[in-house]
């Protein structure tokens, strides 16, 4: 992962930035769900002091977020017996322990995705800076902006849209032209990029991305994150 104020030094082999990024989220998840369960320092606040000092805006209360332990926990039960019970029956006898032992497994591992998620998103919020937004979801993506890359900000908005269109249909875009940076809830606040912002940078598992000229991110207040970066980003 990086620090935040920098991004990471390109990888001296295909593939392997991704790879060892992969490998850090791994890490983080299952820390960030043990220290939530026995109520030891969290991985996710070393993490967001690490973002540096600024003006926060929080992203804890998004509707996904809001129920998704309690959604995956009572999926699991249900779907985990249902699946134990099919196994039992119809698996070869050979395989059956196996088979049980894999299922067990990927039920804790969604279960340790769920906690974990929802409290790096608890945690680790986005920051305006004197002269940079650092945009976080949880452990996995980062973003930073030079205020004076930033163009425009605008709201997203979903109830503007209507049948079978979404938020790209009502501010005319495609999703090829956005760069998304949320994790399940639908993202608030649109930040357009100046034309030839090469300062920009986006990491996704700690490997460095292309970023699009414009941004998608989910903010709980994006109104009050918009009018900041306004009266930041003026000369």
């Amino acid at each position: 992962m990086t620090d935040g104020l920098s991004p990471p030094a390109p990888p001296r082999f295909f593939g392997a930035g991704w790879m060892l990024g992969a490998a850090q989220a791994q890490r983080w998840m299952w820390t960030e769900a043990f220290c939530q369960w026995t109520r030891r320092p969290l991985p996710s606040e070393s993490y967001a002091r690490r973002l540096g000092d600024g003006q926060r805006f929080e992203l804890r209360r998004g509707p996904w977020m809001s129920v998704l332990v309690p959604m995956v926990v009572f999926s699991q039960f249900v779907d985990v017996l249902v699946a134990q019970g099919f196994i039992h029956v119809a698996a070869d006898p050979a395989h059956r322990l196996a088979l049980h032992g894999l299922l067990l497994f990927a039920s804790l591992w969604t279960v340790v995705w769920a906690v974990a998620l929802r409290s790096a998103m608890r945690h680790v919020d986005h920051v305006l800076g004197e002269h940079a937004l650092t945009l976080a979801i949880g452990f996995k993506q980062l973003c930073r902006i030079p205020l004076a890359a930033i163009a425009n900000v605008q709201l997203i908005d979903h109830k503007a849209a209507r049948g079978s269109d979404d938020w790209y249909d009502v501010h005319e875009l495609k999703p090829r032209d956005v760069t998304s940076l949320t994790s399940l809830d639908k993202p608030t606040l649109l930040i357009e990029l100046r034309s030839g912002a090469n300062d920009a940078w986006w990491t996704r598992n700690g490997a460095r991305k292309p970023l699009r000229r414009r941004i998608a991110v989910y903010v709980d207040q994006p109104a009050a994150m918009r009018d900041a970066i306004v009266t930041r980003s003026r000369p």
